[in-house]
């Protein structure tokens, strides 16, 4: 009978994490938090490799049956390098570095515009020498697709980036469209035109337009306005100033201009914004500062004015006290969380219009251009690369804004880094005095002698 087997030759089970299919059912079950991924991350190369595949992603996405997480939002703004176009909006650990979302285009980022995030893409519209470009980017991976504007589009003021993903879908992978909007003639004759890009055929349609009868007024005050679009069903909606909507039905592949709600007539452009209802109908918001609440209409072609009340929304247990003559904005919206973006003289808040939970995401200032993003990220995310080969721009030193508290507790700026100095040199600043950048909070305020010995400030 034979003896037992030496230990020395006993084959070793394997571990059950050995086998990939049992370890990404351990990781799927993750919550949905930005910061799961990248943790797991750090175990292994193996769970790196797992965590970044797309074949995971899809399925992380599937098992939890949720939109991606709201990672932050880009920004129009040029008061920053490349690297600070982006303002993350989670507290530590779910917080996003902004140093993965450097912007694609480098040192010319000044050239580049955003006009729409969805999907976990980024639409952007610039320059590339004469040519004029837009660049589709995802921040997750750093992908791009780069294409010359239609040749006839004019001053391009509107955009959106679209997918046909679903839960089931990856969206990196799937193919993808892009609208974009112009307004063309004179002031007395204007026309609205758009077209389609296909990334399948890589190639624009035939340009759709239709004639407005805006006042003059209104399309001087467009040209300053500038919105991030709302998607509702297979159609995209873009405020106008004055109460007006554009709508872009991407089926039909037409264009039309409709009226909001009879009590918005009037209402200031910054003070108002669309978003989605409950369950995913056009609303517009309205914020009525005299009793700090959000009024909410929603879209109803039941209705003769196309429009009824949806509720009302207090704000003032989410805000700070507000002074008199505050000018409160409304920024901008995500859709799959149902937050909206409210700057006041304090700086940006977020808020979920369900639970009524806000937070200050920064200083800010009131005319932000804002585009929330979306996705599931992990640590080996290749956002950080960008193209350095455009056209040479001031150093990220000149280009940071900074703010400022003073003794009595009034808040100044922004201001450049060059203009603190010398206030600085020449007396006007305590030893103590403590500084912020443009897209943190005062809370993140730093010492301004500190601030003035950062290599990038």
């Amino acid at each position: 009978m034979a003896g037992p087997e030496p230990i020395g030759h006993r084959p070793w089970l394997s571990s059950p994490l050995d086998d990939d299919d049992p370890l990404s059912e351990i990781l799927r079950r993750l919550p949905p938090r930005p910061s799961s991924l990248p943790q797991a991350s750090l175990v292994c190369k193996r769970w790196r490799d797992l965590a970044a595949s797309p074949q995971f992603l899809r399925d992380f996405r599937v098992f939890h049956r949720a939109a991606a997480p709201l990672l932050g939002f880009f920004h129009n703004t040029n008061l920053g390098g490349p690297d600070r176009r982006f303002v993350a909006a989670a507290d530590p650990p779910d917080r996003v570095p902004a140093a993965l979302f450097r912007m694609p285009c480098g040192r010319n980022h000044k050239e580049w515009k955003f006009l729409d995030c969805r999907h976990g893409r980024v639409l952007l519209i610039g320059s590339v020498g004469p040519r004029r470009e837009v660049l589709v980017w995802d921040p997750m991976t750093g992908a791009r697709r780069c294409t010359p504007v239609p040749p006839d589009a004019g001053d391009v003021r509107q955009g959106a980036v679209l997918c046909s993903c679903g839960l089931a879908r990856d969206c990196r992978s799937s193919p993808f469209r892009v609208v974009l909007v112009w307004w063309i003639g004179t002031t007395q004759h204007w026309r609205v035109a758009a077209a389609i890009y296909s990334s399948e055929s890589d190639a624009w349609s035939h340009v759709i337009s239709v004639e407005t009868q805006l006042a003059p007024t209104v399309l001087v005050t467009q040209r300053n306005a500038r919105k991030p679009g709302v998607l509702v069903g297979d159609a995209v909606y873009w405020l106008l100033p004055e109460s007006r909507i554009l709508e872009f039905d991407t089926v039909r592949r037409s264009l039309s201009l409709i009226s909001g709600p009879v009590h918005s007539a009037g209402s200031p452009y910054w003070q108002s914004h669309l978003v989605l209802t409950e369950v995913k109908e056009l609303g517009y918001a309205m914020f009525m500062v005299t009793e700090v609440s959000i009024k909410l209409w929603k879209r109803d072609t039941g209705n003769a004015a196309g429009w009824s009340m949806h509720r009302s929304v207090r704000l003032d247990k989410c805000l700070p006290r507000m002074p008199m003559q505050a000018k409160p904005s409304l920024l901008g919206f995500h859709e799959e969380s149902n937050a909206i973006f409210v700057w006041i003289n304090a700086g940006l808040f977020l808020i979920q219009l369900e639970s009524m939970q806000s937070r200050m995401l920064c200083q800010g200032v009131g005319d932000f251009e804002i585009y929330p993003f979306s996705g599931f990220y992990h640590r080996d995310a290749a956002g950080t690369q960008a193209d350095d080969a455009c056209s040479h721009a001031l150093p990220i030193a000149t280009l940071t804004m900074w703010h400022y508290e003073d003794p009595q507790g009034d808040l100044h700026g922004p201001f450049s880094m060059a203009m603190l100095h010398s206030w600085r040199s020449n007396g006007f600043f305590p030893e103590d005095l403590r500084v912020w950048r443009t897209d943190e909070t005062k809370e993140q305020a730093v010492l301004l002698t500190d601030a003035m010995r950062m290599p990038c400030y």
